[in-house]
């Protein structure tokens, strides 16, 4: 079987934690997101990377194998000199919650509907975006992204 060479492991993106295993042992993986559970406890999704055998035509090989898990603080522990500001979620203002397609529908992100191609929007450009009039933009019938979107205030105007 061929080595594998560790030049070549995939880390993903994201800052590194330190994961404590049952046995004791701690190994590395890739934090991807943190969120606190009703107790206030700290859970961690991370990925970790493992060897499996592979065979190909020319016999078996070792290939990297991404694996998702999550576990709480203290199994995770951050590692010194780690970026960890990336897991914090945007502002609310910039957050994007609607998806506009190609044919200028606005749909809530989770809508079967509008589920390929177009462009993000964040609350503020569904808001514009649909001010303009139905020959500019129209809301899903499927997800009525303007139940939602009615019950925001208006967006602040970027006039200087």
């Amino acid at each position: 079987m061929e080595e594998y060479d560790e030049t070549a492991a995939h880390w993903g993106d994201g800052p590194l934690v330190e994961v404590t295993l049952p046995d004791g042992q701690t190994i590395r993986a890739v934090v991807t997101r943190r969120r606190r559970d009703h107790s206030g406890t700290w859970w961690y999704d991370y990925q970790l990377t493992l060897l499996g055998r592979v065979d190909t035509a020319h016999g078996p090989i070792q290939q990297p194998h991404v694996v998702e898990l999550s576990a709480p603080h203290p199994i995770v522990r951050p590692i010194e000199g780690q970026d960890y500001t990336v897991l914090d979620p945007p502002p609310p203002e910039k957050r994007t919650r609607w998806r506009v397609d190609v044919t200028r529908d606005g749909h809530r992100l989770d809508c079967v509907a509008g589920a390929e191609g177009g462009s993000l929007a964040t609350d503020a450009d569904a808001l514009r975006l649909l001010a303009q009039g139905p020959e500019v933009a129209t809301t899903c019938a499927i997800c009525r992204p303007d139940a939602v979107l009615r019950t925001l205030p208006p967006p602040p105007d970027d006039a200087f």
